[in-house]
């Protein structure tokens, strides 16, 4: 029975899904065995007050002819120093035979060597002689090393060559590449560098080191608990600086930046600025505005309101009031009211109120009729109280009329 379409495209499916899943594998597992083939950084350690010294020794330091170096010469924990002159130490260097300074030298010197016993990149078998080889930076261990011809150092970087006993140095032997200030020769035992012989790098010895005659030296060497022997040798290595790699960056030590203190920005305090504060505005009090005063308006008992247009009332203004002529009031003594005969209301005359918006409205049909108190007394004997009730009574009556007309008008 043939396959369907069907179950040809779930197989298809699940093989795709195998060969992503082996290929995504390998590329997580390929890169761990190269890293695993990979050498090792090699870290150049930090000699501290042994950086200055060319030459340290444990017990004594003898030299034979003119050797020359530039930088401290010091022995500890012994103090014997032979051949200088015609040795020169420096300038700058100078001789520290058993101080405090040696002191302080040799136990920093112990210190690197034992930082120096790093993990093996390559391993040599046995004695290894390192001429014709071209090694890259790493860590490289052998019983023993031997250089009889050249070796290259090729690359940038720190070189650590580790033996588990000894260093010899001979015939044509020179290194090229490589610097001098990350090159390190770590011996459990001792180094020889024969007569007319170059290497270059710090030589790290537990107990002693000897340069035959003519022998040259591009670095250091310091020996932990015997002697240094010179013959007319030649030591012109740098006074290196600290390594990077193991000296911390100045600017990352926990010190503060100047200005970055707690304390607080002045204008970040709780001082009110100045104009915050409670003083009340100048205008703002309780002052009243001129014009704004309870002084009373003369006349205005009888004053429309405030606002009124110098417009006047038509018919109103200046109008006498006819009935108060010749009418008498029934009981009364029959005197004329003479200040009503045809004297105009003083406060209905066309003076306007200062700061007066308003107009009278025609169509309120109202005047407000003047109180007794507003009349002007008499010569005569004072009024009965039905004058001014039957008075009243007339301008209202008057009134009437007027506001009648005026609607009659309007429509």
């Amino acid at each position: 029975m043939l396959p369907t379409p069907n179950h040809l495209l779930q197989t298809l499916s699940k093989l795709i899904t195998i060969a992503l899943f082996v290929a995504l594998l390998s590329a997580a597992i390929v890169p761990l065995f190269d890293a695993v083939a990979a050498p090792l950084f090699a870290i150049s350690p930090d000699l501290g007050a042994a950086t200055s010294y060319s030459v340290l020794g444990g017990q004594t330091v003898t030299n034979t002819g003119l050797t020359t170096m530039p930088g401290d010469l010091g022995v500890s924990p012994g103090s014997a120093v032979t051949g200088f002159p015609p040795g020169i130490v420096g300038p700058p260097g100078a001789i520290h035979a058993g101080d405090a300074q040696a002191a302080a030298a040799q136990s920093d010197n112990a210190a690197a060597f034992t930082f120096l016993d790093q993990t093996c990149d390559t391993t040599y078998p046995g004695v290894k002689d390192l001429v014709g080889e071209t090694l890259v930076p790493g860590t490289y261990c052998a019983d023993a090393f031997r250089l009889s011809g050249t070796l290259s150092l090729s690359g940038s970087g720190v070189w650590i060559f580790k033996s588990a006993s000894d260093l010899i140095v001979s015939g044509a032997a020179t290194v090229v590449g490589g610097d001098p200030c990350n090159v390190w020769w770590r011996e459990v035992s001792s180094a020889t560098l024969g007569a007319n012989t170059a290497l270059i790098g710090n030589i790290l010895a537990s107990t002693s080191i000897s340069l035959e005659t003519g022998a040259r030296l591009n670095g250091r060497a310091l020996a932990q608990t015997g002697s240094v022997t010179l013959d007319s040798n030649t030591i012109t290595g740098p006074i290196c600086a600290l390594q990077a790699t193991n000296t911390p960056v100045p600017s990352a030590t926990n010190t503060p930046v100047p200005g970055a203190t707690n304390t607080p920005v002045p204008s970040a305090t709780n001082t009110p600025l100045p104009g915050a504060t409670n003083t009340p505005v100048p205008g703002a009090t309780n002052t009243p505005l001129p014009g704004a005063t309870n002084t009373p308006v003369p006349g205005a008992t009888n004053t429309p309101v405030p606002g009124a247009t110098n417009t006047p009332v038509p018919g109103v203004t200046n109008t006498p009031l006819p009935e108060a002529t010749s009418t008498s009031v029934p009981g009364a003594t029959n005197t004329p009211l003479p200040e009503a005969t045809s004297t105009p209301m003083p406060e209905a005359t066309s003076t306007p109120v200062p700061g007066a918006t308003s107009t009278l409205v025609p169509s309120e049909g109202k005047i407000p009729p003047p109180t007794p108190a507003s009349l002007p007394p008499s010569g005569g004997a004072p009024s009965s109280p039905w004058t001014a009730v039957l008075i009243a009574l007339g301008i209202g009556v008057m009134a009437l009329g007027l506001g009648v007309g005026a609607r009659r008008r309007v429509r």
